[in-house]
């Protein structure tokens, strides 16, 4: 059948899809042309490519600081903590810590105190003092990978020793979950000659193992960004000052502890409030100082427990769980109202802290997305501009067949064109800053003094510098969105011309 024009039905479609190729090469013709010739457009490209930039940096910088303080803190308290809230602990934790419910993987005793610290002669300022039990303490938090020695130098060796040849599959394995599940110790260094360090001490050669925390042992970065130790640290002698605190009775400041250490480790767990101030020592024998240990009638004492869940436990459940374990010890033991215990998880027992950071994100985010709101308007004074001056040659273009559709779409896709390359800049621009960041903080404080990332105040010794990838995609696309909806509507008008008012325009 012969159509009313002579053409058959599918050279009639043909003709027709040719067209539209033909009309749709032309328009991404004008966008290139448009986009590399009107330079007033490049305003509008850079403006999104700034914003994009600027929201990805502060989102990266103020999320990725959220993320490594809830990890940090999650991994160095365990999932779920009881805490007494009283200089002298609380008591029968052994016996919370045998009925602890199903979901508990692990539950490991600590004692917290406080005391002057005296290394090789010199006395330090006011220290956390950590009892711990270090064998253990893997299976709750990850301490052990926080120290130097026995983690980060350790986990060198093994790894070496892995890629040696001749290993097979099964020994590489092991050397491998050795590497990152280390057991530490307090032992003394093997290579030390403490008889002569000591000098006339009689308990030279006896005296139990120290971890001290990164800023206290000044371990600190070079303008390199290399870690730097002392060695001389390790041979000097150390001690604690600590007043002893007991139940029922007043402070007595001539009741003191003054044991005598050796350090044999730092730790660096890149949390400020524990890297400043904090030291670590055996949990027994700091039981013993404080006068913590069973005795008698009186039962030991600690401080905290902290506990690591099963996986898949829901932990505000367990917490429950393990508040009535608690309650019942407490009724049955007939602990004091003098001795307070909590139990929270991980994110309630930082929760001040938590709270504070996630607000101040949120805060400083919305700031950025609302000063970025000036590429939407500064996209449409340029398109509108553009329209204006193009109104001829837009009604030239309508007068030889292009639809307003056509026109709808060409400034549209102009739009989107600017929006891509503005929003891809964008997201280069910042991925450079970003990667680059903590290196660009020390050329700023070598050549200008400027120290913007104060690691007193954010808690963390470096700037997060990780994208996430997700949140990229997100700002990205609401950038180029953006940049469509500040071309739509100079686009609608540039539309709903009338050619002949168009060609008649001055």
């Amino acid at each position: 059948m012969i159509c009313s024009t002579g053409q058959t039905p599918v050279l009639q479609e043909q003709l027709t899809n040719d067209k539209g190729q033909l009309t749709f090469v032309y328009k991404l013709h004008l966008i290139r042309k448009y986009l590399l010739k009107r330079r007033i457009a490049w305003v509008a490209l850079l403006a999104v490519m700034l914003c994009t930039a600027m929201v990805l940096v502060v989102i990266s910088v103020m999320g990725g600081w959220l993320t490594m303080f809830r990890n940090s803190f999650h991994g160095m308290t365990g999932d779920i903590v009881v805490q007494g809230h009283s200089m002298t602990g609380f008591p029968y934790y052994q016996e919370m810590i045998d009925k602890m419910p199903p979901g508990v993987q692990a539950a490991v005793p600590a004692i917290e105190s406080v005391g002057l610290i005296n290394i090789g002669g010199q006395i330090r300022e006011p220290v956390q003092v950590h009892g711990i039990e270090i064998e253990k303490i893997g299976q709750v938090n990850d301490f052990a990978k926080s120290l130097h020695f026995q983690y980060e130098l350790r986990k060198d060796q093994l790894l070496k020793q892995a890629e040696q040849p001749g290993v097979t599959a099964e020994q590489r394995q092991q050397l491998l979950d050795e590497a990152e599940h280390p057991t530490p110790t307090f032992d003394l260094l093997k290579d030390r000659n403490y008889q002569s360090l000591a000098g006339g001490a009689k308990d030279k050669g006896v005296r139990p193992g120290m971890i001290v925390s990164a800023i206290l042992g000044r371990i600190f970065k070079d303008k390199n960004g290399k870690v730097v130790r002392q060695d001389v640290l390790y041979d000097l002698p150390v001690t604690l000052t600590m007043v002893r605190i007991n139940p029922d009775e007043d402070i007595d400041t001539n009741d003191i502890a003054k044991p005598a250490f050796w350090i044999v480790d730092d730790s660096r767990t890149k949390i400020y409030q524990l890297d400043s101030n904090s030291v670590y020592v055996p949990f027994d024998f700091l039981q013993k100082q404080l006068h913590m240990d069973a005795n008698g009638d009186e039962p030991a004492r600690c401080s905290v427990i902290q506990i690591k869940a099963k996986p898949g436990q829901d932990l505000l459940t367990l917490r429950d769980q393990i508040q009535a374990v608690v309650d019942k010890v407490v009724n049955e033991q007939g602990i004091s109202y003098q001795f307070p215990i909590t139990v929270e998880t991980w994110e309630q027992s930082q929760h001040e802290f938590l709270s504070a950071v996630e607000k101040e994100v949120v805060l400083t985010t919305g700031l950025f997305g609302i000063i970025s709101m000036v590429a939407v308007l500064l996209i449409f004074c340029i398109f509108y501009m553009i329209v204006l001056e193009k109104t001829k040659d837009i009604g030239i273009i309508k007068s030889v067949g292009a639809t307003p559709a056509g026109i709808l779409q060409l400034f549209l896709g102009y739009g989107m064109a600017i929006g891509v390359v503005g929003a891809g800049m964008g997201f280069l621009f910042a991925y450079l800053i970003v990667t680059n960041i903590n290196e660009l903080h020390a050329w700023l404080g070598r050549q200008m003094g400027i120290v913007i990332w104060d690691p007193q105040t954010y808690q963390f010794d470096t700037i997060p510098n990780k994208i996430n990838p997700h949140t990229a995609i997100w700002i990205v696309g609401v950038a180029v969105l953006s940049a469509v909806l500040g071309a739509l509507v100079p686009a609608i008008r540039a539309a709903s011309m009338n050619p002949v008012e168009a060609l008649r325009y001055e």
